[in-house]
Formats: C-alpha cells, structure tokens, sequence
C-alpha cells in the first residue's frame, strides 16, 4: 500500500472500492435505485444510497447486507451509509459523493 498522501494510492483505493461496490450490487439493484455514491478515506468509507419513493425497514436491510460484502473487502474501514430519499423529479448532482458507483439512466 502507498503512503499517506500518496495520489497514485489514493487513486488505487478508490477503484478497489468502486469494484466492490459493483461486485456486492450483482443481483440487489433496483429500479428505485438512483444512485450509489462514496466517498473513502484512511479510516472509513461512506456509501450513500440515493433512492426514488419511500425507503422501508427491508429495503434498508438489503442495502446494508450490500454494505456488508464492501465491509468484508476493507477490514481496516468503518463503514457509514446514508440513505437519502430524492425523487425522480429532482437533481441529484449535490448529493453526489467523491465517486459514483452505480447510476440509473435518467
């Protein structure tokens, strides 16, 4: 791994995250599904789930077993989610986090 600072490791952080993301997405997206975005850094990772309509109790359990497998490829991250209601008839651009891991064709 690189050192702190290091833009080249920073950068190979960020896709490996990316990569996960999409892995544990296979099979869970949605069509309410907006966007996924994150945001990584040394110590924790920050996936936010912008969906269109209500998010329930049991859709918020499946993103979060979504979650999980991402937690298992960074044993060294905390990982906090946002679930962030916007529905389709608004923008979306300022809930967009440093990386966009899956994105809806609107």
């Amino acid at each position: 791994m690189s050192a702190p600072g290091d833009v080249t490791g920073s950068w190979e952080l960020r896709v490996r995250l990316l990569l996960s993301i999409q892995r544990a997405l296979l099979g869970e997206v949605t069509p309410n599904i907006r966007v996924v975005t994150a945001h990584i850094d040394a110590h924790t990772i920050v996936l936010r789930w912008v969906i269109d309509g209500e998010i329930s109790d049991s859709f918020r359990l499946d993103l979060s077993a979504v979650a999980a497998e991402v937690a298992a490829d960074f044993a060294t991250h905390q990982i906090a989610e946002e679930f962030v209601r916007c529905d389709a008839s608004h923008a979306i651009d300022e809930l967009y986090l440093d990386d966009v891991a899956y994105a809806r064709k609107e």
